[in-house]
């Protein structure tokens, strides 16, 4: 979706490629903490920090949400 290439997303392209860069951003930085400054708790918790929290907030939306 943020290249234009699908367009099944329901979200715009601008949120698609702001989350890209986030959540992107944060894996490099999560890398760059495991390699540069030898915290692989940190890293963890700086990469997939935002993975588990969207995934929380998606089954919460899916649970919530009244699908008729």
């Amino acid at each position: 979706n943020a290249i234009g290439v699908l367009q099944t997303s329901k979200y715009s392209q601008a949120t698609t490629v702001i989350f890209a860069i986030l959540f992107l951003g944060l894996g490099v930085a999560g890398f760059y903490i495991s390699i540069a400054k030898n915290n692989p708790k940190l890293a963890l918790l700086v990469a997939f920090g935002p993975w588990v929290l969207a995934m929380i907030v998606l089954f919460i939306t899916m649970v919530t949400s009244d699908y008729q």
